[in-house]
Parts: structure tokens; sequence; C-alpha cells
């Protein structure tokens, strides 16, 4: 009896204020109510940001490639992922220099080819997640690798890191800590993380390079959403 009061009660208090004033109620209140919709915004790449970046080749007489699939933005459909860097058309075995001076952070002198179903496995799993995860993409895909950063000099108000890929092999003097100048051997091409080297061939040896900007919670990769041919063109002239 009690609870019946109580509904009727509350019953006649939300008629009594809605006589007072319709637009007062709970209910009416209630029914405007809209949800707040926070748009993601989209953060690309401002080519002003490298107006004056100069950088050395990473490979000697390796030039930038003009095929839209060796540069960034290409799609990666076999990982749900986009390309980020520059495959750069070196030999097994070519000489890999630094693009400027920086400090090493990350050397795999120990990496290890994974097999390749589990490679295989990799990507299907990537193909579910819907892109390419970054555990996945930084400790497998890129094979044996090295990352350099530049701190904040490089590019003024960033903090710029180069990472080279798919090595061969690693100087034995390239260890997280070290200063190295620009132009400094830091390893050779090859094809590791790739699906031949997980097979035991040497097809498809390149370098992939790429340069990441970070400010304000932000990684952006360099060219990001730069269309050809002014990214071609942009490229170009950073690596003279």
């Amino acid at each position: 009896m009690k609870n019946i009061l109580i509904i009727f009660l509350c019953g006649s208090a939300l008629n009594a204020q809605s006589l007072e004033d319709p637009n007062n109620s709970p209910l009416h209140i209630i029914s405007i109510i809209k949800p707040k919709i926070i748009e993601q915004s989209t953060f690309g790449f401002d080519s002003s940001w490298v107006d004056s970046l100069k950088l050395q080749l990473p490979c000697k007489n390796v030039f930038v490639p003009k095929r839209i699939m060796r540069l960034p933005n290409a799609p990666r459909d076999y990982r749900n992922g986009t390309h980020r860097g520059i495959d750069f058309f070196a030999n097994w075995g070519t000489p890999v220099q630094t693009v400027a001076p920086g400090v090493v952070i990350r050397a795999d002198h120990y990496f290890k080819e994974v097999p390749p179903t589990f490679r295989e496995d990799l990507l299907q799993t990537s193909a579910k997640v819907g892109h390419t995860p970054s555990d996945i993409f930084s400790n497998v895909l890129l094979g044996r690798a090295i990352f350099i950063d530049h701190g904040f000099d490089l590019v003024p108000g960033f903090r710029s890191i180069t990472i080279y890929a798919h090595l061969s092999s690693i100087e034995k003097n390239i260890l997280p800590g070290n200063i190295i100048e620009q132009g400094t051997l830091i390893g050779h091409s090859g094809n590791t993380g790739i699906r031949e080297s997980t097979l035991g061939s040497r097809d498809g040896s390149h370098l992939h390079w790429e340069m990441i900007l970070m400010k304000d919670g932000l990684e952006i990769y360099l060219g990001k959403d730069i269309p050809n041919p002014g990214l071609y063109k942009m490229l170009n002239r950073i690596f003279g």
C-alpha cells in the first residue's frame, strides 16, 4: 500500500508540475536532451613543417622511388594497414647509413625470423582487428630494425625519429644510447620481416625507411595524406 501511495504521489507531482508549465516537466526535459557528439578530428601532415629539412640518402645512390606503392600512404591490404615510409630499392647487403645525427634507441641485434605460418596467422589477426596492431607491425613485420631519435631540432617543434627496417645485419657498435653522426654506417639492407625471409629466400630485399613526428600526443609519419605528385616532389627535395 505504501508503494502504491508513493507512486500515486509522484505521479501527482509530475502532473501538477506539467500543469503549471508543460515545458518544465521532467518528461519534456528528458525528451529534448540530445547526446553530445564529439567529432574525432583526423590530423594530417603539413608539408610546411619540413620546408627546411635536408636528409642524406640512407643508401648511397639509391634514390626515392617514383612508384606510389613504395611511398607513404600506399594501401597494404594484406595487413589492413597503410604504408608509412619509403621502400628504397636496395639489394641484399647494401650499406645503410643514418640520414641525420641522433641517438640510437633500438637495435635488433638478436632478431629471429618467425615461422611463415605464424606470420600468416598474425596477418589474419590484423584482418579481424581492422588495422595492423602496433605489436605485430613493430615486432614482427619490420623485421630486424633500428630506431634513431633525432630530438627536437631536426624538425622544429617536433620530436622526430627514423626507422630502418628489414635489415639483414646491424653493425656491432650500434647500441641503444650511442650517439651517431649523419652518414654513420648502421647496417645492411635485407628482407627480414617479409614473407620471403620466412621461407629462407633473399627475394624482395629492400630498405624500409620512415620518419615519425611527435607532438601534443600525436605521432604523424612523414608525408601522411599528401597526394602525389606533390608527395614525391617533397621527398625528392628532402633527400636532395
